[in-house]
């Protein structure tokens, strides 16, 4: 499983949008399906009933707690395993031969996070290296989602790009820095390898005063638009399959009065600046390693970090 992103903590759904319960969602190609307990813990299981292959996300939730198949009435626990055959007297020892995949699953930052691992059977997943700005309560959180076209890494590069928003956002964030690049105006970025990805600095002319981004292993990059966690913009750039990418952004509120009202104001805000961003990331193909004749220049520094882990990640380095 997961063999283009293995190993990786991700978010897969904000917990605004998990409406149902069983949720089906497809996470780097393949079928999971989430569904909360009746302690109100979420779990992620492949979405592949082993009896007959049935969708798992077609059943139900029982009493008890265990994830019922639509088909044949088989129940699963959070783990996976199977605590139920109707109508076959099968033991313990039957039972225990009986699995499905599931996945570590934590709630993090106003949305359900999964790690994606290549061996299932091994639980000893590592615990999710996260920035300052996704920890606490995970309610105080405002989330906005959108779904492209395009691949993960290709969205992702975008997020971490400093160079384009003269030109791409040239009539919303980026209209401050048109005229000066127009008139040959230059920048300067700089980058520090962290244990977490990556330290950026852009730098406009012969200022001192830069913006500071972060890009957080796999798909995340925090944009720093203030002092504190709570002026900041969190992206995150999940991968669905090879062809579509579900953006995410976040925010930290200080309380749960403010939820609703940065609710209207970042989906408001983000659904501009995001669709200025897709439609350009949609036009390109592939991955970000797919045409090794793409050119590179100073400003791509950020970018070839990134490619660089993602090639590694792959193992083609």
């Amino acid at each position: 499983m997961f063999e283009r992103f293995p190993n990786q903590w991700t978010p897969v759904l904000p917990l605004t949008e998990l409406t149902i319960n069983p949720m089906p969602v497809e996470l780097a190609g393949e079928r999971l399906v989430l569904f909360q307990d009746n302690e109100k813990q979420w779990h992620a299981l492949r979405d592949y009933c082993p009896h007959r292959g049935a969708r798992l996300s077609l059943g139900v939730v029982t009493a008890e707690g265990h994830l019922r198949c639509g088909y044949h009435g088989w129940r699963y626990d959070g783990a996976g395993a199977c605590m139920a055959a109707p109508l076959n007297d099968l033991n313990k020892a039957a039972l225990d031969k009986i699995r499905v995949t599931a996945l570590p699953t934590r709630v993090i930052g106003g949305a359900v996070w999964v790690y994606t691992a290549t061996d299932p059977d091994n639980q000893d997943a590592p615990e999710p290296l996260l920035s300052e700005s996704l920890q606490g309560d995970p309610n105080l959180f405002v989330t906005y989602r959108q779904e492209w076209k395009a691949h993960w890494s290709r969205a992702q590069e975008n997020f971490i790009d400093f160079a384009h928003p003269p030109y791409l956002h040239e009539q919303t964030i980026g209209a401050w820095m048109h005229d000066y690049a127009e008139s040959g105006g230059t920048a300067r970025v700089e980058t520090e390898t962290t244990d977490f990805g990556m330290i950026m600095m852009s730098y406009v002319g012969s200022s001192n005063s830069g913006f500071q981004l972060r890009w957080h292993r796999p798909n995340l990059a925090i944009l720093h638009f203030g002092a504190t966690p709570y002026n900041w913009l969190h992206v995150f750039c999940i991968p669905v399959n090879e062809e579509h990418t579900r953006i995410m952004t976040v925010r930290k509120v200080r309380g749960a009065d403010d939820v609703a009202s940065y609710s209207r104001n970042a989906s408001g805000t983000d659904h501009r600046i995001l669709d200025e961003d897709r439609v350009i990331v949609e036009s390109q193909s592939g991955d970000v390693l797919s045409d090794p004749a793409e050119i590179s220049v100073a400003t791509d520094k950020p970018t070839l970090v990134f490619r660089d882990w993602y090639a590694t990640l792959l193992e083609l380095k």
